[in-house]
């Protein structure tokens, strides 16, 4: 099935809109996907918790922060990721007059997936290697704006985890840009749609996200950490 999706998308999902709707397999792919962007949450997260971990009154709080951190990145990306992009794609198609329910584009969206939790995979991969090499800036006061901030552009500009960004941003580019492929094809059957309408509902929202992608890459910032 997985060769036929990443290959034969069209085939795939015109295959499936002959079967029952049902969220089983495709959740199964979301929350694999989650766990996956929350253990790279929690690699690449550290930097920061090592860096406040040195102001007296925060101290112990690294493991809280990471503890945090997990959870919201597995929620985020079930919500982001799924929830989200399945509702923009429903919702543009309408102007299309797209037929077919919201739990079948909620289904052929969680198969889209996989691509970018390839890309997840990836990226834990590469944050592994790349925060050895990285150089924790020293940061004494929490209460101190500029000291933050020239703690903060110092991290920016350290080598190793400028390039862990630059190489996190371009996985996260390509392997949306698949994903976006898969989800043409998807919401051309689960909405009923020409290719052409499929195209445009699913590359409204994604070239949105590509947009934001580019400018975290480049202002030194990392929004959706190479999944």
């Amino acid at each position: 099935m997985l060769p036929e999706l990443l290959l034969r998308p069209d085939v795939f999902f015109s295959n499936r809109m002959k079967e029952p709707e049902s969220l089983k397999f495709p959740g199964i792919i979301v929350v694999i996907g989650a766990c996956i962007y929350a253990a790279t949450t929690y690699v690449t997260s550290g930097i920061t918790t090592k860096m406040f971990a040195q102001i007296p009154e925060m101290a112990g709080m690294g493991p809280v922060l990471g503890i945090f951190g997990v959870i919201f990145a597995f929620f985020m990306f079930i919500i982001l990721w799924w929830v989200i992009f399945a509702g923009a794609f429903f919702i543009i198609s309408m102007v299309f007059s797209g037929r077919g329910t919201f739990k079948r584009t909620l289904e052929f969206a969680g198969y889209g997936l996989i691509p970018v939790i390839f890309g997840s995979v990836i990226s834990l991969l590469i944050s592994l290697y790349y925060i050895p090499f990285i150089d924790v800036p020293v940061l004494t006061s929490i209460q101190d704006p500029a000291a933050i901030t020239k703690a903060m552009s110092q991290l920016m500009q350290d080598p190793a985890f400028s390039e862990l960004r630059l190489l996190s941003s371009i996985i996260s580019i390509i392997f949306l840009a698949w994903s976006a492929n898969l989800w043409i094809f998807a919401i051309k059957h689960s909405r009923a749609l020409l290719l052409k309408h499929a195209v445009i509902a699913v590359l409204v929202p994604v070239v949105i996200s590509l947009v934001i992608i580019i400018f975290m890459a480049f202002s030194g910032g990392q929004l959706f950490g190479g999944a």
